[in-house]
């Protein structure tokens, strides 16, 4: 396909923010969108999620986010798209007293944001996720409308929405800048030379700072790795059983062709700066099994058939945090037309539709349907351009992700 030299809209990223973003602009009627990626489509970090989506957030926001990307699945599928996504429902286990008290909070603000939830106690947990040994002592939250989703099935589903609504998308084709005057984006410069547009989103996942900054702005988000492994099938894992989330061991599980899939959220995290690696690649990100060695053994008192099967395999990603764990989502300050959609926080498959549908909000000046104020890029102010201090707010970000303190 030959790369037009002109858009109303030029979306830097083919992941599934990207491919999100330009979907739902071609919805609400902006269909000159060019969407480019330097490599495939959603085959950087989108390809190496474990794709839950689970409504039990800790704010109105949150929440509507993934109620958003359920509400796009929906109508994908209406489309005859396959999404990948398999609505196995989910739990949330709790192990200690506190625990106990917060999932008993969420699951009374999750019934008030809308969102199907329900406290259970062990036998219902042993019914739903037969081989999980919960605590006889303490509840369980379950949300029957969740589940997980096969990430680049679920991506290329937003892609070729696209598409048939009239986006341009092309790959193969590095963006090496963005073109700014008078204060405002004009657009972007590829290998092949200068593409105009109105506007300009940078949906490009761990590089989105790195593009920005060479843009003269400051993105508050950087790059962490994520893990997880997957184990040899085994008996009890039937394509019903749930995503099971278990934050008093810093993991979850979902099932993953007939075994599972566990990841563990490290405690002392690796960052990744993308920016001062030229020949970075996601599928280069440093792995280290000793995270494995040393939370498997506590995740093995919930799941014991974890022994039954050793691990075949296993993803390493780099997702983008931000020091509030919201996602980044809006115009850039002090440079008129210039958008971005970042910051996941290891939730983007879950996001991705209410990212999608904000940006393309923000993007023509519809009406929110959310709140933009906590997604807002600016929203850090000066701290934005202190990058010692956005590395380490972002790495204690996953480091505390599932801390008792309520993000």
């Amino acid at each position: 396909m030959s790369l037009p030299r002109r858009a109303r809209v030029a979306i830097v990223g083919g992941g599934i923010l990207g491919c999100a973003a330009a979907w739902h602009l071609a919805r609400a009627g902006v269909r000159d969108v060019l969407v480019l990626e330097r490599d495939e489509l959603n085959a950087a970090t989108t390809s190496q999620a474990a794709g839950l989506i689970g409504q039990l957030r800790t704010s109105a926001v949150k929440s509507a986010i993934v109620g958003q990307t359920l509400a796009d699945i929906a109508t994908l599928e209406a489309e005859g798209l396959a999404s990948g996504f398999r609505r196995t429902g989910s739990l949330r286990l709790a192990l200690t007293p506190a625990r106990d008290a917060e999932i008993r909070e969420q699951v009374r603000a999750a019934r008030g944001f809308g969102v199907d939830a329900a406290l259970i106690g062990s036998d219902d947990v042993r019914r739903l996720a037969p081989g999980i040994e919960p605590s006889k002592d303490h509840v369980a939250a379950w949300l029957p409308n969740d589940g997980y989703a096969e990430p680049y099935t679920l991506a290329s589903a937003y892609a070729t929405a696209a598409r048939r609504l009239g986006v341009t998308l092309v790959t193969g084709c590095e963006v090496l800048g963005i073109r700014i005057a008078g204060g405002r984006a004009r657009g972007v410069t590829v290998g092949e030379g200068d593409v105009d547009a109105e506007v300009v989103v940078i949906a490009a996942g761990a590089w989105t700072g790195a593009i920005a900054a060479h843009a003269g702005a400051a993105v508050p988000a950087f790059a962490v790795r994520h893990q997880a492994w997957v184990t040899a099938p085994m008996a009890w894992v039937t394509s019903t059983f749930p995503v099971v989330r278990v934050p008093d061991r810093l993991a979850y599980v979902r099932p993953e062709v007939g075994g599972l899939m566990l990841g563990f959220f490290e405690t002392t995290p690796l960052g990744v700066d993308v920016g001062a690696c030229a020949d970075f690649t996601v599928t280069a990100t440093p792995r280290a099994g000793e995270v494995l060695t040393a939370h498997a053994p506590g995740l093995m008192e919930v799941v014991p058939g974890l022994g039954e099967a050793p691990v075949i395999g296993g993803t390493a990603g780099v997702p983008t945090y931000t020091p509030d764990g919201h996602f980044v989502v809006g115009p850039l300050p002090g440079i008129a037309g210039l958008f971005v959609a970042t910051g996941c926080c290891a939730h983007g498959i879950a996001g991705s539709g209410g990212v999608g549908r904000a940006l393309a909000e923000a993007v023509t000046g519809m009406a929110p349907t959310l709140d933009p104020a906590p997604m807002a890029p600016g929203r850090f102010g000066d701290r934005t351009w202190d990058p010692a201090w956005l590395r380490v707010a972002c790495l204690e970000t996953y480091a505390h992700y599932y801390d008792l303190v309520r993000r």
